[in-house]
């Protein structure tokens, strides 16, 4: 019999739980923009978007992006979308890089530029994007419970007590991690947990995946892992004297609890607003293969 360390065991979180998370809309004028600090401010921005998100800008303006400078573009002309990763500031300013680490950071050598405009406002919508699962970094230890619904179904000439057999099963869990709100790598900051729960109108759920076991940490074991969509629902800090400042995720489960023996999921993106759910590589869907 195998006894296996916690130190192979790991988290990975996605940022939500669909394709596009959710949209606000926003009206830029020319002093929105900051062409010093490479930042453009957002109505609602500090409610809804956190860094690191993904966005996509839209604008049915004939000016199109026209904060933004065209050289970002790959063919030098201003175009009505952008795509990129943000930081926000505390007032709502929004920084795009065109990574995720670099968002994370705030790597000013990595910053995308705007460029200052005159004229009327210009109305954009922001889409804030699905991501791949990043791994969350600092995590100290979690746990993960399962449980099945049970329903009385004992009737009155029964003389043992019967239970209905497949009541409907629901999880929850707590994540337990030393509080930080940068990285170094492509790791999701522990901050970003207590930061989810405040969205306000995107809402607070996301895709995780927890692993008992971890075959990129160590390749003599297999893959064991949970997936499943979580809603947080409370968030604690613990700050002592001397003591590394922590903080505690709770969690419940909103969706099917997978427990996956190999490697993990992941999506290919499609032009409309559904996913390919894929566990092979992209030669699966180019050729037929035996399992």
């Amino acid at each position: 019999m195998a006894f296996y360390l916690g130190n192979y065991g790991n988290i990975r979180l996605r940022r939500g739980t669909e394709k596009f998370l959710g949209s606000i809309e926003a009206s830029i004028a020319p002093d929105d923009v900051s062409t010093t600090l490479e930042r453009v401010g957002v109505s609602n921005s500090v409610d809804n978007i956190i860094s690191g998100d993904r966005i996509d800008i839209t604008t049915t303006d004939s000016r199109g992006l026209v904060f933004i400078a065209a050289s970002n573009w790959s063919n030098s002309a201003v175009q009505d979308t952008f795509s990129a990763f943000v930081n926000v500031n505390p007032a709502g300013g929004l920084r795009f890089y065109p990574t995720f680490e670099s968002s994370i950071n705030n790597v000013r050598s990595s910053e995308i530029s705007l460029q200052a405009f005159a004229g009327d406002a210009i109305e954009v919508t922001i889409r804030v994007r699905d991501t791949v699962l990043n791994a969350l970094g600092n995590v100290s230890s979690y746990e993960f419970n399962t449980s099945r619904e049970s329903v009385d179904t004992t009737s009155l000439s029964d003389k043992h007590k019967q239970q209905y057999n497949a009541g409907l099963i629901s999880g929850s869990g707590r994540i337990e991690c030393f509080f930080d709100y940068t990285v170094k790598a492509p790791k999701e900051a522990p901050v970003v947990m207590l930061q989810t729960i405040q969205r306000l109108d995107f809402g607070c759920a996301f895709d995780i995946a927890l692993y008992l076991t971890d075959e990129q940490i160590d390749p003599e074991v297999s893959t064991v892992f949970y997936q499943t969509t979580a809603v947080t629902t409370n968030t604690g800090i613990s700050v002592e004297t001397g003591g590394i400042v922590s903080c505690t995720i709770d969690f419940i489960t909103t969706g099917e609890i997978r427990l996956i023996i190999g490697r993990p999921s992941d999506y290919i993106l499609k032009e409309d607003d559904d996913r390919i759910k894929v566990e092979q590589d992209l030669g699966f869907l180019l050729q037929e293969v035996k399992d």
